[in-house]
């Protein structure tokens, strides 16, 4: 045993020193926020290289070395956020953010990345004309505006980036175009750029080139972007279906792409990196279709970044979430952001399927007929067709490799949901020799929807799928067809559906989020050349278009609105657009009834905000609710900032007020009351951006609450003008509370709707 103990000794010791090495050698990637920079509009060079040095002595002064300090920062945001990216320990980290100076220290997180009829929908053309009246006519189509996106960069070729009959690039651009990769610019892709030191500090090695260009090759970016500002062009579809004439919200505008989101993640840092860049830039509108994890305001990007583009009078809007329908899952939820829920258009891809018995059963698909048209096709059941190696549970799903193509070579295969991708069986009975498929949901509240399939398809519910079934099992021949053709106008919209990100905020609940809804599934748009439809690997179809749903693709469609909005109202603030937005908002369907959910049960403001986006409304809304960055800062105290803090955020001293603001008076165009026992008085001030009018108000009440409006009549006389009033919300009598309940607020001067949704959780209620 002797002899043995030496060399145990030298390997413990051994394992011992590897252990505390690598333990006290672990770094990760951190944001250290400073707040603003007092250097004004246009630093020179001298001044960047001051700040980079300043960056350097702070941490310099916790890490020992002003050298070590050079080595761990890998971003200094030098534009108009203050602070720097850097690799540190825990405890520097720590040590750091106790130094006088800095507002917060946060983490290096990850996030998620979250068309022809749309704006028909909206109201903007009508049957593929128009008119003369449209906001679209009367903006320009937001020519010249300039919109910047934050996301996985752009597909530059696209024809929906096509400048064909634009003037000049406007003066006031700074940014540029990095041509790595073959990117090129042009007068409506403006600029170009990437961010990527984030994804090199988290892999821990140089970064090879495909992280050195700003080019899409996920394709959300290039999705994004035009919706957001895309040109018109002509023969927009995706293997036949919705096909018409694809544009953006600003046809007109020019467009930025930055690159932070790295398949499919984006990274705070490198967020960060963009919003400096972007603002810096001279864009009038940023849209961010990226959802954070819900976290203090000034330990996120998204938060911090888009505060200072407020400041800096640009509109930023952001996606609320795909996590829905959990109460509390909307993100990005910082009142100067504007936050958007997704909800369903007018349109349908129906892919159905005809049996020899001549029954007729509904799905959807984008990829349908069968050619020749109206044929039937032998009809077999995957189990029945699996590989003499396969399993019946496999076959059943339509694994990689589950079917025997003698067995499916000719046929139409019926396979169920459940392990691989939908999309995926439909490759695999491609590869097998099908000619489509039929995908059956398992469950009665499983919901079918449309995708990009290799072969025509027809995802049917549960209850068809099993007559499906019946029929193939008590018929000796059976056969079938699958056909289908878009469908507009037939179809009850907006839908809210399940995926939207619901209310309440989960960090300020005192203000409603998200703000407003806009379209969000099954939207056509632009797409990368470097991926299939399906994002899946084993996809190698390209396609210059392809239909997402999720709250990134609603959040473009408000911003290229806004981009309208700020063309014919070029002095209205952030805030003046989002109340105009939200004030003339519909909460009703095409048919007239409520918004309702999938399932068609009605939904609420928690769910779509003030309601659905109508862009010709939003351009004469009357009066705003408008917000100043002082009122933001006022929030800011009131929610536990001090004026210390706050002070780094503007080139003016600021103190925050002595009797701090409550945070149910923040001058929003919503009222959400979070916790309600007895009563509460809450203030709201109008300004008027119309003609001289007097409003009178009348109230839609929630239920067990008492609403009082004091006073009842706004009389304006000019513009700007404003008006205060104040709102009182009392718990008619004792009961049971705890629940949400809702009503509105409407002022009108008999033109003009000014809406609010009223929002009140209350402790006691009598029902």
């Amino acid at each position: 045993m002797g002899t043995m103990s030496l060399p145990l000794v030298l390997l413990s010791f051994i394992l011992f020193s590897v252990t505390q090495h690598l333990t006290l050698a672990l770094k990760r990637s951190y944001v250290v926020y400073l707040g603003s920079h007092s250097h004004g509009a246009e630093p020179t060079s001298v001044d960047l290289g001051r700040i980079s040095d300043s960056h350097h002595e702070l941490l310099g002064s916790c890490m020992g070395s002003k050298k070590k300090a050079q080595e761990a920062i890998f971003y200094s945001y030098t534009h108009h956020i203050n602070g720097f990216a850097a690799n540190l320990e825990d405890e520097e980290a720590a040590e750091l953010s106790k130094k006088p100076g800095v507002v917060s220290v946060f983490p290096n997180q990850k996030h998620e990345l979250k068309t022809t009829r749309s704006w028909q929908f909206l109201g903007l053309e009508r049957n593929g004309e128009i008119p003369a009246d449209s906001l679209w006519v009367k903006a320009r189509f937001g020519e010249d505006i300039i919109i910047g996106n934050i996301d996985t960069g752009v597909w530059p070729e696209s024809e929906s980036f096509n400048d064909q009959g634009m003037g000049p690039i406007p003066s006031k651009w700074k940014g540029y175009c990095e041509p790595n990769d073959d990117v090129k610019c042009n007068r409506k892709l403006i600029g170009a750029r990437y961010f990527n030191k984030g994804v090199e500090a988290e892999l821990g090695i140089p970064l090879n080139s495909t992280y050195q260009t700003a080019r899409d090759l996920n394709g959300h970016g290039t999705h994004t972007l035009s919706t957001a500002g895309g040109a018109f062009v002509g023969g927009a579809n995706l293997f036949g279906s919705t096909n018409g004439s694809a544009k953006g919200g600003s046809p007109n505008a020019r467009v930025a792409a930055y690159k932070a989101c790295w398949l499919p993640r984006c990274n705070d840092v490198d967020v960060l990196a963009a919003f400096d860049a972007a603002i810096h830039d001279g864009v009038d509108i940023l849209s961010v279709s990226a959802d954070f994890v819900s976290r203090d305001y000034f330990l996120d990007s998204i938060a911090i970044g888009s505060f200072h583009a407020v400041q800096n009078g640009i509109v930023v809007v952001c996606s609320g979430g795909n996590d829905g329908p959990t109460l509390g899952s909307v993100r990005n939820t910082a009142p100067w952001i504007i936050t958007v829920a997704a909800s369903t258009i007018d349109r349908d891809c129906p892919s159905n399927v005809m049996l020899g018995n001549n029954k007729l059963l509904k799905g959807r698909s984008f990829y349908t007929n069968i050619s020749p048209a109206e044929k039937f096709y032998p009809l077999v059941y995957s189990v029945d067709a699996r590989a003499a190696n396969a399993s019946a549970s496999n076959a059943q799903v339509c694994s990689v490799g589950s079917l025997d193509p003698k067995k499916v070579k000719g046929k139409i295969v019926f396979c169920m949901v459940g392990v691989n991708e939908n999309v995926e069986k439909s490759w695999v009975v491609a590869q097998a020799g099908g000619v489509g498929m039929i995908l059956s949901d398992r469950q009665s509240t499983d919901y079918s929807f449309s995708e990009p399939h290799f072969l025509p398809t027809s995802h049917v519910s549960a209850f068809d799928g099993l007559s499906i079934l019946l029929y193939i099992h008590t018929t000796k021949y059976p056969v079938a067809y699958i056909y289908g053709e878009t469908e507009v106008g037939k179809v009850a919209a907006p839908i809210m559906p399940t995926f939207s990100s619901r209310g309440p905020n989960p960090i300020t609940p005192e203000i409603l989020k998200p703000d407003i809804t806009a379209p969000g599934v099954q939207i056509l748009a632009a797409y990368s050349g470097a991926a299939g439809p399906t994002g899946l690997e084993l996809d190698d179809r390209r396609v210059p278009f392809n239909i997402i749903s999720g709250t990134s693709m609603s959040c473009p469609h408000v911003a290229g609105i806004i981009g309208l909005l700020k063309k014919i109202h070029p002095d209205w603030s952030p805030s003046a657009i989002r109340s105009a937005i939200m004030t003339t908002a519909r909460t009703r369907t095409n048919l007239g009834q409520n918004l309702v959910n999938e399932t068609l049960g009605e939904t609420n403001p928690l769910s779509y905000g003030a309601g659905h986006i109508w862009p010709n409304r939003a351009m004469d809304p009357g009066l705003v609710y408008d917000l100043t960055n002082t009122d933001y800062l006022n929030f800011l105290c009131s929610i536990g900032y001090n004026s210390t803090q706050l002070s780094t955020f503007v080139e003016k001293k600021y103190q925050c007020p002595s009797n701090p603001m409550k945070l149910l008076d923040l001058n929003y165009p919503s009222i959400i009351v979070p916790s309600l026992s007895g009563k509460v008085t809450v203030t709201r001030t109008l300004k008027n951006v119309g003609t001289p009018a007097t409003y009178t108000v009348r109230a839609e009440t929630p239920t067990g609450i008492s609403v009082k409006v004091e006073p009842k009549r706004l009389k304006f006389e000019k513009i700007n003008e404003e008006k205060t009033f104040k709102v009182t919300l009392e718990v008619k009598g004792d009961g049971e509370g705890g629940d949400y309940v809702f009503g509105r607020l409407i002022w009108s001067d008999g033109e003009h709707y000014v809406r609010s949704p009223i929002v009140v959780n209350a402790t006691t209620l009598h029902m």
